[in-house]
C-alpha cells in the first residue's frame, strides 16, 4: 500500500514586527495562527495519520537541541512531531503571545529542519514539509545558506513561506509567488526578503503572502481520499485490449463521523447501539431480526422480498469488466445524464499500453466523441454503464470516466412553454440586457492582479467546502471554550459566499437597466371573510334595516345550505359542457385523457343531437375548448389524432358541422404551439382544405307535381 502520510513542522515568528499591521486589519501573528488552526482542524477531523510539530522563534526562552551558548538564541521547540491532537490546538489558540524580542530566522529553520530529518528517520512519509511563518524583520547571518540549501534538497524537504510580498528584483528570477499590497519595509525586511528569495530559488520552494495565507491552505493539504488503483484491460471488441489502470480523480469530501456520537455527561463513557425489532400492535410484540424479511406493496397486499429471492433475480458480472460498446458524439451524452458523486481518470499502465492509448484518446478529441462503456468493478456485483472522454494536457493524456443513468433513472418532465402567451416573450432589449448581465457576472476573468493580468474568481480547487470549515470550526471552538458562543465564520470562507465587489460593481448598471426594462407590481388582493350572519340570509327582514342584518332565501340564497349541498362536477354536461370540462380538470386529480374522452362523447352527442344547426355552436366551442387545453396541458397528439378521426366522421354525416369548424380555423396543433408536436404549420393549415367543397347554399330541387287521385282510379 502506498504511503500517503505527511510530515509538517511549522515555524512561526513571534517576534514584535508580527504583532503591527495598518489600521483595521489584522496582525500577521493572527493571520498566521488562523492559518496553523485551519490546517490543524483538517488534519484532526480528518483523521488523517499526517504528523505535524511546532517551533517558535523570537521567544523569551531557549529550548531546542541545537542551543549552545549564543547560538540558536531566542528558539523554541513547543510541539515534537506526532499526530495532531486537542492539546496543541488549545496551545496554538490560547497559549501563543507575541514578544519584543527577534530570533534569526535563518538559524530557525535549521533548527526545524534538524527536528524533521531526527523525526523521521525510522518512519516513512510521502511529504515532508517547513512551512515558516514570519514576515523576515529580524536580523539573519547569511553564511550558511549553501549549506542550508545542499541540506534542504538532500533531505528532500520542500519549503513554503508565508510572510511579505517579495518584490521581483534585478538580481535573479523570482519563484512561484502571490504578490499583495503592504505596509512599508524595512531595510532590514527588504535584505531578508533578497535573502529568502535566493533561498528558494535554490530550493524551488513556494512563498505566499499574509493576503495570501489562507487560500494557500489548499496546497498544504493531503488528499482525503487515498488514491487506489484499479488495473483492468479496456477491451475495444473481441481481440483489442489496452491495459489500463484507473484512479479517483473527483469525489464529494463528506466529514467524518466517528466523532459524532457521545454522552454529554461524561464522553468518555462508550455508546453502544442497538436495534430491535416490534409487531405494529398494542403489545408492540419483539421479534428477531432472523424472523423478518423485506416486502414489497403491491396494491394493498404486501409481497415477501427476500435476499434469496433479490440474488436469484438479480443480474451480476462474471468477473471486472471495462468493455467500450459503442462509440457516439458527446453532445449525445448531456449534462444531466451525468450520474453519481464522482469522476475516474484512466492512463496507461505501461509504455506499451501508452501507445494505443494515446492514439485513443486523440481520435475521440479529433472526431469530437465519447466511447460508452459497460462497467463491473469486480465479479458478483451489477454491471454499471458510464462513458470515457478524452482530456489532453500539455504534461498529461488520460481518460475521463463518469457514470450515465438508465432509462428506469431518467426523470422526464414535460412543462408547458413560456412562449404560448405573447405576453410572456421578450423582446431583443430584454433579451440584450439579459446577455449583458450574464456577461458581466463572468467570474472566468474576474479577479485582476497588479500587472493588469485577468484570472478567475473563486476557483473550485482553492476553495475549502463551507459546511465542512464551518463544522470544523465550531467543533474546535465548542471543545477549547465551551461556555462561549460561536465565533464568526473565518474571513476567508465567508468571501466565498458573498459576490465578488468587483463584479458586483459591473452588475448595478445592468441591473438598473433590467429594472427598468422588466417592470414588476405588486398585486394584492383582499380577502374576504363570512359570517354565520353572511352565509344564511332571510328576505322577511325589513326593508330599512342595514345589509349586515338583513337576511335572504329563495332565489338571493348565495350560500349556506346551497353552497353546502352543491355537489363535485364529475361528468361533462350538455347545458354547460366547457365549464364542466375545466371545472374537472381544476381538480387536478383527474387524468387528462380520461377528460377528453369525456368532452369528446359530449361534443359527438351535441352534433348528433342537433336538430338542424342549433347546437353546433356549442359543439364548436367544446372543441375550442379541448384544442386550448391540449395546448396547455402538451397533448398535442391526443388533440391531432381526435381532431383527424372527426373530420373524417363529419364529412360523411354532418359536413355543416365541420364547415363551422373551418370557418373558426380549429385546426391541428403544429410545432409552433406545442413543440413536441410532429405536425408542422403548414400541415396544419392544409388540413383545413377540402376538396370540391361548395360553401354555397345548395341547389333548389323543383317542387313536387301534386298527384291526381283521379290517375290512380
Amino acid at each position: 500500500m502506498a504511503v500517503t502520510k505527511e510530515a509538517v513542522v511549522f515555524c512561526l515568528d513571534v517576534g514584535s514586527s508580527m504583532n503591527h499591521s495598518l489600521a483595521d486589519q489584522v496582525t500577521p501573528l493572527e493571520t498566521s495562527l488562523n492559518a496553523i488552526k485551519m490546517i490543524l482542524q483538517r488534519k484532526m477531523f480528518a483523521e488523517l495519520k499526517d504528523e505535524v510539530a511546532l517551533v517558535l522563534f523570537g521567544t523569551p526562552g531557549t529550548a531546542n537541541p541545537l542551543a549552545d551558548g549564543d547560538q540558536y538564541e531566542n528558539i523554541t521547540v513547543a510541539r515534537m512531531l506526532g499526530l495532531p491532537d486537542w492539546p496543541l490546538l488549545k496551545y496554538v489558540q490560547k497559549e501563543i503571545l507575541p514578544s519584543n524580542l527577534s530570533a534569526d530566522w535563518l538559524d530557525a529553520l535549521i533548527v526545524s529542519m534538524d527536528l524533521l530529518v531526527n523525526s523521521t528517520k525510522d518512519k516513512k512519509f510521502a511529504t515532508k514539509r517547513v512551512i515558516m511563518f514570519s514576515d523576515l524583520s529580524s536580523e539573519v547571518s547569511d553564511d550558511q545558506l549553501d549549506e542550508i540549501s545542499n541540506g534542504i534538497k538532500s533531505a528532500e524537504v520542500e519549503l513554503n513561506v508565508i510572510g511579505p510580498s517579495i518584490v521581483t528584483g534585478n538580481d535573479g528570477e523570482e519563484p512561484a509567488c502571490n504578490v499583495a499590497p503592504a505596509q512599508k519595509k524595512t531595510l532590514q525586511q527588504l535584505n531578508g526578503e533578497k535573502l529568502m528569495k535566493k533561498l528558494l530559488a535554490n530550493v524551488n520552494g513556494e512563498c505566499y503572502s499574509f493576503s495570501q495565507a489562507l487560500p494557500a491552505l489548499s496546497f498544504f493539504q493531503t488528499r482525503m481520499v487515498r488514491p487506489s488503483p484499479w488495473k483492468v484491460d479496456l477491451e475495444i471488441g473481441a481481440t483489442c485490449k489496452i491495459p489500463v489502470v484507473g484512479f479517483l480523480k473527483v469525489k464529494e469530501c463528506k466529514p467524518k463521523k466517528s466523532w459524532q456520537i457521545s454522552y454529554v455527561r461524561n464522553p468518555d463513557d462508550k455508546i453502544e447501539r442497538t436495534c430491535t425489532h416490534h409487531l405494529n400492535d398494542d403489545a408492540q410484540t419483539e421479534i428477531e431480526k432472523d424472523d423478518t424479511v423485506k416486502g414489497h406493496r403491491y396494491g394493498t397486499t404486501v409481497v415477501p422480498f427476500s435476499k434469496i429471492d433479490k440474488d436469484l433475480l438479480s443480474y451480476k458480472a462474471k468477473g471486472k469488466c471495462f468493455q467500450i460498446l459503442c462509440f457516439t458524439k458527446s453532445c449525445n451524452v448531456h449534462r444531466y445524464y451525468y450520474l453519481g458523486d464522482s469522476v475516474h481518470s484512466f492512463v496507461a499502465q505501461s509504455e506499451y499500453s501508452a501507445v494505443a492509448l494515446s492514439a485513443l484518446i486523440h481520435a475521440l478529441h479529433e472526431t469530437d466523441m465519447v466511447a460508452i462503456v459497460r462497467y463491473a468493478y469486480r465479479g458478483g456485483i451489477a454491471p454499471k454503464m458510464g462513458f470515457l472522454s478524452p482530456h489532453i494536457k500539455v504534461d498529461r493524456e488520460e481518460l475521463l470516466f463518469s457514470f450515465l443513468p438508465f432509462m428506469e433513472d431518467i426523470r422526464r418532465f414535460t412543462f408547458p412553454p413560456l412562449n404560448v402567451n405573447k405576453k410572456h416573450i421578450p423582446s431583443d432589449e430584454q433579451l440584450s440586457l439579459m446577455d449583458q448581465l450574464i456577461t458581466t457576472m463572468d467570474l472566468s476573468t474576474a479577479n485582476e492582479d497588479e500587472d493588469g493580468q485577468r484570472s478567475e474568481a473563486l476557483r473550485p480547487k482553492l476553495m475549502f467546502n463551507p459546511h465542512i470549515q464551518r463544522l470544523y470550526q465550531c467543533l474546535q471552538h465548542r471543545a477549547l471554550c465551551p461556555d462561549e458562543p460561536l465565533p464568526e465564520l473565518y474571513p476567508v470562507v465567508a468571501s466565498y459566499l458573498t459576490v465578488c465587489e468587483e463584479v458586483e460593481a459591473r452588475c448595478q448598471s445592468s441591473l438598473e437597466r433590467i429594472k427598468k426594462a422588466f417592470p414588476l407590481e405588486e398585486k394584492r388582493y383582499k380577502k374576504e371573510t363570512k359570517t354565520g350572519a353572511d352565509v344564511f340570509h332571510d328576505n322577511d327582514a325589513k326593508d330599512d334595516e342595514p345589509d349586515a342584518k338583513r337576511l335572504k332565501t329563495g332565489s338571493d340564497l348565495v350560500g349556506g345550505m346551497e353552497a353546502l349541498a352543491k355537489a363535485t362536477v364529475t361528468e361533462v354536461g350538455t347545458v354547460t359542457p366547457v365549464t364542466d370540462f375545466r371545472s374537472i380538470l381544476s381538480r387536478g386529480s383527474a387524468n387528462f385523457e380520461e377528460v377528453c374522452k369525456l368532452m369528446q362523447k359530449r361534443l359527438l352527442q351535441l352534433v348528433m343531437d342537433s336538430f338542424d344547426d342549433q347546437n353546433f355552436s356549442k359543439a364548436v366551442d367544446c372543441l375550442r375548448a379541448l384544442r386550448e387545453e391540449a395546448i396547455l396541458n402538451h397533448a398535442s397528439s391526443l388533440f391531432n389524432t381526435y381532431i383527424k378521426e372527426l373530420k373524417t366522421s363529419m364529412l360523411s354525416s354532418r359536413k355543416p358541422f365541420w364547415l363551422e369548424v373551418i370557418k373558426e380555423k380549429l385546426t391541428l396543433i403544429h410545432n409552433g404551439e406545442v413543440q413536441t408536436s410532429l405536425v408542422s404549420q403548414e400541415d396544419s393549415e392544409a388540413f383545413l382544405e377540402i376538396q370540391e367543397v361548395n360553401l354555397s347554399a345548395p341547389e333548389e330541387l323543383p317542387p313536387d307535381e301534386p298527384e291526381d287521385i283521379f290517375d290512380m282510379m
